[in-house]
């Protein structure tokens, strides 16, 4: 018969099993990417092999073809981050402490922008970044990127500054403080681990972003690095040693900010000031 423990022990030893198995499988892709990047163009058929040696030509090529991309990625992305984040924090700032159904309405209206599809707006979008003359640029790509990450930013905030308690805000008021002095010199120093775990999740979306840099970019001066990365596969052929190089190179910067933050990642998904 079974006692507690061993079965306490078996447990433990199945989550770990499970918890191995899927991080093997998450890392699997990164590992391939890694390995071909290294490969000349006889190994990359062989998907699953050491390379013999180590072919640094690939990233010699993604770097000739893709390398003023990358910083055009950082360029846009960390502008367009800081404007998402200001905009969805002073948006969602009212909106945790409005009462009653003005409130709900407001927020409800915001949040149909998350369910509007980019494909719906690409069009419309691509002749009113023209117009204004911001066609090709990287200030047209944070006016997009901004702009359409404000629901998101608007939701996730107003979660998290609901999340911190009413009594902080009171008090507040109480000393004398403003609700502008509050917004920023007390709520958003308690709200650093939400804005950074929100920081990263934009990161992601914009660093990775295809369609608006597509539609909105045609030449290296504003073009991001996602576009130079696609060209590498054409109907014709696929280079995948440079592929992989250039996807590796692009992974890094965005792996490297969440190691950096991870913790205030984790604490900010689970509405950590409020805690």
């Amino acid at each position: 018969m079974s006692t507690p423990s061993s079965l306490a022990q078996r447990q433990t030893v199945l989550t770990r099993t499970v918890l191995i198995g899927m991080a093997i499988i998450f890392l699997a892709p990164l590992i391939v990417a890694v390995l071909t990047s290294f490969k000349s163009p006889s190994e990359v058929t062989r998907v699953l092999s050491i390379p013999s040696q180590l072919y640094w030509q690939n990233y010699a090529i993604a770097f000739e073809r893709a390398g003023r991309t990358f910083l055009n990625s950082l360029l846009i992305t960390a502008p367009a981050v800081g404007l998402s984040l200001l905009v969805g924090a002073i948006a969602g700032y009212p909106l945790a402490y409005m009462r009653g159904a003005s409130g709900k309405v407001v927020y409800f209206i915001l949040l149909t922008g998350m369910l509007v599809p980019f494909q719906i707006v690409q069009i419309p979008l691509f002749f009113l970044i023209q117009k204004i003359g911001l066609y090709d640029t990287i200030p047209g790509m944070w006016l997009v990127h901004a702009a359409y990450a404000v629901p998101f930013c608007t939701f996730f905030m107003r979660n998290f500054f609901a999340s911190v308690p009413r009594s902080m805000y009171e008090a507040a008021l109480i000393d004398g403080c403003r609700p502008a002095t509050y917004f920023w010199r007390l709520l958003l120093p308690a709200s650093s681990s939400g804005l950074a775990a929100l920081a990263i999740i934009q990161s992601r979306a914009i660093w990775n972003d295809l369609l608006f840099a597509i539609t909105l970019t045609t030449s290296d001066r504003a073009r991001p690095a996602t576009v130079a990365i696609s060209a590498f596969a054409s109907s014709l052929q696929v280079e995948y040693g440079p592929l992989m190089a250039s996807t590796v190179v692009s992974i890094l910067p965005v792996m490297a900010a969440y190691l950096l933050f991870q913790k205030s990642f984790v604490r900010g998904l689970l509405g950590g000031a409020g805690k």
